[in-house]
């Protein structure tokens, strides 16, 4: 960035001369520019003028873009015509800039060499790396505007853009004068680029001179380029809005985008059809540069092959192989349109193509069932019992040779291979738990089987609601010779809209109170994406709420457990869900049912009530809520922000990456004894497509509620905010207790809003929000103790019972109860152990462990841990997988955090360890974010810093009074100190070190070395 230049206030610069045509006049004020805006920056131009008393000739166009007349040649041509503009220099003084901007008329066209075509627009020729920006100068009038605007006075200025500079006003970056000029005409800072990719050099990747010179500390700028559906614009468009705004940030500025939403391609255009107060809306609602980098990660790009608009997509021709993607809504028949094509495929008596075997491949059992049973094809379990599995679905969690099905990819050539939602079938692949084990086996399988399929004529059917690049650009990334997918676009849109009531509140319990209104009038489906009882609002926990509330009313819980209990009437229910779902009258349901699940019945349900916590997407919850297909009211409560970020938690795909790179690399580079090449022995088209998929989960949570709710009224619903904040109702307009009284009476209505207090009585809420807090305590501590009661399993029977897709409460409390055995390395499980468990407690308690602990000892786990990742991936390793310890145990050592554990000794936030603690930190950001996904920022008390790296380890200071204050008084800085945590932990890390005791010593004996510096001699001796 250049550094900002300290320039005395200056006059006012001179308007342009010349004469400005009538007809270039009203081209822009037909971009809804103020007239006088353009009377002082443009002017209209011939090619050549002759002065009327000299009679000499001058060439105005080739002097003012530095061409040679020559140019022109010498015999006599049409007149060259059109309008020149030029604004304010802010490095020459805040006068008239020399350089600027020519537009010939249509008529008489100057042909652009480069492109054998008219240029469009045309900049001073002064060499590579010489453009600039066009600040216009604006008259009094407009200052005034955009003085009012953001309240700030011009005290006596005398320069429009200086007085924008000095008092660090907001600005608009857009492509194109006329556009400025019309942001300009409403208010608006907008500075004009010549082009989208003009706002910094790409030789050096820095700021041009003049932008930087308004790349201030705090400043906001706000990047608003045309709306474009070409595929290769759309990528130039992403990656200029990216590289400036990063630069801009870099430079100290807060980036927010304005995504025009067309069909209006710039924003004149947009502001001249539509009006000042919907562009006012998108100005509002711009989104922060990272946050609308990750939803253009949902973007489709690609060309369509064939477009379509209708409810149903009905027959399609597909091809007989190669890569074929379906973008269509849910509800319009993506698995119907398959049923003639795996009929051909799997009839011995059809085409030259029969007897073709089918693969399905899904995420979620019960939806794979569902597809299976659609289009006639057995299901993995029933495969199993076949002497010759042919076609058949299954979880891509089984994709891999060591599975049940012993899959083999070179069994499958030129079959066709279905991914059902494949957007969350990858995501499944890349980031869930359940593929942990054997997530590279199964990457390396899906490959081959693509690159199998796609290499023997096969065929490939990829198909989403919310298909994307980032699916596609896998898909063809793991072919081994190029393929041009052959995609579909289903435009179609449901036109049934719901009416949705968003409560905006501070827990779901308003939303209870609704819900047992609406119970009073018939039966309720309720979405939630909790399960566990340690989640309040868990499909457990209201079930348990909803019974004593409701003890005549019939309640099914469809969940992951009860859908593989034998004992449940929720048993396998995704493949008979329209006949048994009418004889309840509540029906709780988490999303281990998948999208794709329609449930159809009619006349049923008066409502669909959805509670979301953050643990999936806003796009999975909103897909949740439109299974029931009757457009019945929908109530919803959606959490502020998730929790469950993926990462480092960014919204920028490429920080995730690195971050999770970086943290391999820190802990590779400490364990020098691990022959260990990560490039090598890793996967970067897998690590990308995670970490894009993570950034865009990461831009849904970090402000859940919004994107919830614009994702409601994108897909055409209405929303009505159920909210007791009065601001969000009047904005800053005075409310007086009258008004107040109105609302809650219903007398006094704002259009998209409705009182909290107008329905509901907040005693009543909080009343059940305590009866749902106690639940859970009860129901955890019920299910703790059953879970230390359950019968002990060998660990024979442990891996059995993990292969069994159907289990009972018991063998899962079983199961449990092995798994914490082995985690805690103790004969008996308490219920306090369960408990704390389940609060993330062995993470903490194993990273406390190595810190307070001999540090061979992390060393040798993380050892073990990458030798286990390699020999799962058969030499190969998923970064997003490898969670090593030694670079976070060595970074809290250099931050000293074990000096903060010495029992009785006070502490102030002034003392020079905390304050150590909190400036190292913020030097150190980018390496805290990676290692710990802890986001240090100057605006953290430095006690607030040491407490989050105390929490990482388990334990936290306790504030015990407060220090006399200098003056004598009371009411000084806060005394914390230092208590021991009373739990299982002594017996706990007693066993550990055992373990590791005896491992290392182990290791000692074999290797003849005293320690791990002199194993390293050893090893360099023994290579």
């Amino acid at each position: 960035m250049v550094t900002s230049l300290r320039i005395a206030s200056s006059e006012a610069a001179k308007p342009i001369e010349g004469y400005l045509a009538p007809d270039h006049e009203q081209e822009w004020l037909m971009s809804g520019v103020d007239p006088e805006i353009i009377r002082r920056n443009v002017r209209s131009l011939r090619d050549t003028d002759f002065d009327p008393f000299t009679h000499e000739a001058s060439y105005p166009i080739a002097e003012l873009l530095n061409w040679k007349v020559t140019r022109f040649g010498q015999q006599a041509r049409e007149s060259v015509r059109g309008w020149w503009v030029s604004g304010i220099d802010p490095l020459n003084h805040w006068q008239r800039m020399e350089w600027g901007r020519f537009k010939p008329d249509a008529d008489t066209p100057i042909v652009d060499r480069t492109k054998s075509k008219p240029a469009k627009y045309l900049s001073p020729s002064l060499g590579k790396g010489s453009s600039r920006l066009i600040l216009l100068d604006v008259p009094m009038r407009i200052w005034q505007k955009v003085a009012e605007r953001f309240e700030i006075e011009i005290a006596g200025a005398t320069n429009f853009w200086e007085w924008v500079w000095r008092n660090n006003l907001p600005i608009v970056l857009t492509e194109g004068e006329k556009k400025a000029g019309c942001l300009l005409s409403l208010g608006y800072a907008a500075i004009a680029l010549p082009g989208i990719f003009s706002g910094y050099r790409r030789e050096t990747r820095q700021l041009i001179a003049e932008l930087g010179h308004f790349a201030t500390a705090q400043r906001t700028v706000h990047i608003c380029f045309d709306h474009e559906t070409k595929p290769r614009t759309l990528q130039n468009i992403f990656l200029a809005t990216s590289r400036l705004g990063q630069l801009l940030t870099n430079a100290g500025c807060q980036v927010k985008v304005i995504a025009l939403p067309g069909a209006e391609k710039g924003v004149d255009d947009f502001i001249v059809a539509r009006g000042h107060a919907a562009f006012a809306k998108l100005y509002e609602s711009a989104v922060e540069l990272e946050f609308w980098q990750a939803s253009k990660l949902w973007s489709l790009t690609y060309t369509p092959s064939l477009t379509l608009d209708q409810p149903y997509l009905g027959d399609l021709s597909y091809p007989d192989s190669g890569l074929v993607c379906i973008k269509s809504a849910k509800g319009t028949g993506k698995t119907t349109a398959l049923q003639g094509l795996i009929k051909t495929a799997t009839d011995a008596s059809g085409t030259a193509k029969a007897e073709r075997k089918v693969l399905v491949i899904t995420h979620r059992i019960q939806l794979g069932k569902a597809i299976c049973q659609s289009i006639g094809i057995d299901w993995i379990t029933d495969a199993l019992n076949s002497e010759n599995p042919g076609s058949y679905g299954l979880c891509i969690d089984s994709l891999h040779p060591n599975s049940r099905i012993r899959f083999n990819a070179a069994e499958w050539e030129g079959a066709i291979v279905i991914l059902d939602e494949v957007e969350q079938v990858l995501w499944h692949a890349l980031n869930s738990a359940t593929c942990y084990n054997q997530r590279v086996r199964i990457l390396e399988t899906l490959r081959e089987l693509i690159e199998t399929v796609l290499a023997t004529d096969g065929l490939v059917i990829a198909q989403d609601a919310d298909l994307s690049d980032v699916s596609i650009d896998y898909l063809r990334g793991l072919a081994e010779t190029p393929v041009t997918p052959w995609v579909v676009v289903n435009q179609w849109k449901p036109e049934i809209s719901w009416s949705v009531s968003l409560y905006d509140t501070k827990n779901p319990a308003p939303l209870i109170d609704r819900m047992e209104s609406v119970l009073k009038t018939g039966a309720v489906f309720v979405c939630v994406d909790s399960q566990k009882v340690r989640g309040r609002w868990s499909s457990k926990n209201l079930e348990t709420y909803l019974r004593l509330q409701f003890s005549e009313k019939r309640i099914l819980r469809i969940d992951s457990e009860t859908v593989s209990d034998p004992d449940h009437a929720a048993y396998h229910i995704a493949e008979r869900i329209n006949d048994v779902i009418g004889d309840y009258d509540i029906v709780l349901a988490t999303p281990t049912i998948g999208t794709g699940v329609s449930i159809d019945v009619r006349n049923h349900f008066k409502g669909v009530f959805g509670i979301f916590q953050g643990v999936t997407p806003d796009s999975e919850s909103r897909q949740a809520l439109a299974r029931v297909r009757e457009p019945v009211p929908r109530y919803i409560w959606a959490a502020h922000f998730g929790p469950g970020k993926i990462g480092n938690g960014s919204c920028n795909y490429r920080d995730v990456a690195q971050s999770a790179t970086k943290s391999v690399q820190y802990n590779i580079a400490l364990l020098k004894d691990i022959d260990f090449d990560l490039d090598e022995q890793s996967n970067p088209i897998a690590l990308r497509t995670w970490a894009k998929m993570a950034a865009r989960v990461n831009a849904s949570l970090w402000r859940y509620r919004r994107e919830f709710r614009n994702g409601l009224l994108l897909e055409g619903h209405t929303v009505t905010l159920v909210t007791d904040d009065l601001t969000k109702m009047f904005g800053q307009l005075p409310i007086t207790d009258q008004m107040v009284a109105q609302l809650k009476t219903g007398v006094l209505k704002i259009p998209g809003f409705e009182f909290l207090e107008a329905r509901h009585d907040l005693k009543v809420c909080d009343r059940i929000a305590q009866v749902i807090s106690a639940i859970r305590t009860r129901n955890q501590t019920a299910e703790a103790i059953a879970v230390s009661d359950s019968p002990e399993i060998t660990p024979a029977e442990y891996y059995e019972l993990k292969e069994q897709a159907e289990q009972t409460v018991q063998k899962r409390y079983s199961k449990r109860k092995h798994e914490l055995k082995r985690k805690y390395n103790v004969e008996t499980i308490t219920p306090e152990i369960k408990l704390k468990d389940d609060d993330g407690w062995y993470t903490q308690l194993r990273l406390y462990y190595y810190l307070t602990r001999n540090p061979e000892y992390v060393r040798l786990h993380d050892m073990q841990e990458i030798e286990d990742h390699l020999e799962r991936g058969d030499g190969k390793i998923s970064i997003q997988d490898v969670k090593l310890l030694t670079a976070q145990v060595e970074a809290l050592r250099s931050l000293k955090i074990l000096e903060f554990l010495k029992p009785g000794e006070k502490i102030l936030a002034t003392d020079d360890l905390v304050q150590f603690v909190a400036t190292t930190a913020l030097e150190c950001r980018d390496d805290m974010k990676a290692l710990f996904s802890f986001t240090v920022t100057e605006k953290l008390a430095p006690i607030a810093i040491v407490q989050t790296l105390l929490g990482k380890i388990g334990v936290k200071l306790t504030c015990t009074g407060r220090a006399v204050a200098p003056d004598g008084r009371r009411g000084g800085l806060r005394i914390y100190k230092y208590f021991p945590p009373q739990d299982d932990r002594d017996s706990i890390l007693a066993e550990w070190e055992k373990q590791d005791l005896a491992m290392l010593q182990t290791l000692m004996e074999v290797t003849g070395c005293n320690d791990f510096s002199e194993m390293d001699e050893w090893i360099e001796q023994s290579a």
